[in-house]
């Protein structure tokens, strides 16, 4: 029978020595790696790629977001499973942002750890039963605040990514290839279609929502901006 091959990463060896002998009582798990920090962590994943990560959120160097996100960027996706202390709102969409698979509190116990293990193996996604009312109110909040941004034309949308980056609107209307006149016309739709105030709250609107931390091209390949 084929193990299930797990890298773990977390910064408190006490943890991972427990965990990892836990682990290894299970006839289909094999632990191939530990790291104690987020660029140990890149780095054994992209050499031992291992069917399973189980990440902590923070951890040095690097946390487990970021990590998430420079794997998937290297091309490197192995099922990834975090085990956290936190079940707050911040962390639940930080997280599901970055498409892990599985979310696993360190407060369950492990039958709960175990089955989020095999469920993600098998090519399907587990949340912890603790968290799961609050992830389902979570990707209901933000389904509505992409329809808030539903309500912009492609050129409101780029607009809006612009602002996001801190541009002026002469700057904009440069980058755009479009009159300062139009631009300033552009800001104030958004703001009317957003129900916001001034443009600094329209930029703090585009992180909160995810727009304003992708690329262009990014916004390109899902239509998002105008030719």
């Amino acid at each position: 029978m084929r193990k299930i091959r797990i890298v773990l990463a977390d910064d408190h060896r006490l943890f991972r020595d427990g965990l990892r002998r836990l682990l290894e009582m299970e006839k289909d798990m094999e632990v191939i790696g530990e790291a104690e920090d987020g660029d140990a962590t890149v780095e054994m994943v992209s050499a031992l790629k291992p069917d399973v990560l189980l990440f902590d959120i923070h951890m040095p160097k690097k946390d487990g977001i970021q990590v998430v996100k420079d794997l998937k960027a290297m091309g490197c996706s192995p099922r990834f499973v975090a085990i956290t202390a936190f079940d707050d709102d911040d962390h639940i969409t930080a997280l599901s942002s970055v498409g892990i698979d599985a979310y696993v509190l360190k407060a369950s116990g492990m039958a709960e750890l175990l089955s989020a293990i095999r469920s993600v193996y098998r090519g399907h996604s587990y949340v912890d039963p603790k968290v799961a009312g609050k992830l389902l109110s979570t990707f209901n909040r933000r389904r509505e605040e992409r329809d808030l941004l539903s309500r912009l034309t492609p050129r409101e949308m780029e607009v809006l990514y612009w602002i996001s980056q801190g541009l002026n609107n002469g700057e904009i209307a440069r980058k755009m290839v479009l009159s300062e006149k139009t631009v300033k016309n552009h800001v104030s739709h958004i703001l009317k279609k957003l129900d916001l105030v001034d443009r600094t709250q329209a930029a703090v609107f585009a992180w909160k929502r995810g727009l304003a931390q992708l690329s262009k091209e990014d916004l390109l390949l899902v239509g998002k901006l105008s030719d």
